[in-house]
């Protein structure tokens, strides 16, 4: 329900903003798909996570012999968890935030100082995928101890992390949103 009326909430502000109302609509209509398939995706990733734990329990204390398998999966599932969860609590403003200063503000310099935000976001997450990028890249041809899968499936997680937390600001901005500072007060 509450997240039906900030979909409704925000629509309104897009087309207040004089955004195009097709590409609004289009721009937030993906994001709000992107989102909703990186939540399913982050709930069976926690899913996973906590059976891969409770199997490493059990096997420590009940068999007698943990499997070393879990606690890769485990750290492998919590860097993809963390990238791919900073991409999906974008729109919603669930990042930390410190907003004394933004809502002390007045309006004109509050938008300045959230474009000021946007730009340091897109320049972390540029510097992000680059990094992710080659990471993936010079950890391509290692194994993983236990899994035996390449190291660049979990180093990719910070580069596919990083374009689509760029991706869910870019939607935002088109649709009209500015992704408040925090989520308890608005920032309009």
């Amino acid at each position: 329900m509450g997240h039906q009326v900030r979909e409704r909430q925000v629509s309104e502000r897009a087309f207040e903003t004089g955004a195009p109302k097709g590409l609004s609509r289009l721009a937030i209509a993906w994001a709000v798909r992107i989102e909703k398939t990186l939540n399913i995706l982050l709930g069976l990733m926690l899913l996973a996570l906590a059976l891969s734990l409770f199997y490493q329990v059990f096997g420590r204390y009940v068999i007698g012999k943990a499997p070393g398998w879990t606690e890769e999966v485990a750290r492998m599932l919590v860097a993809w968890m963390a990238m791919l969860g900073a991409a999906a609590c974008l729109r919603d403003g669930g990042h930390i935030a410190v907003g004394a200063l933004v809502n002390a503000v007045p309006p004109s310099v509050r938008s300045w100082l959230l474009a000021v935000r946007d730009l340091c976001i897109m320049t972390t997450a540029a510097v992000l995928g680059w990094s992710g990028a080659r990471f993936a890249d010079m950890n391509a041809t290692q194994d993983s101890p236990a899994l035996e899968i390449s190291m660049a499936i979990p180093y990719s997680a910070m580069g596919i992390g990083a374009v689509l937390l760029a991706l869910m600001l870019t939607l935002a901005r088109m649709g009209g949103e500015t992704p408040p500072v925090d989520s308890l007060s608005p920032t309009d």
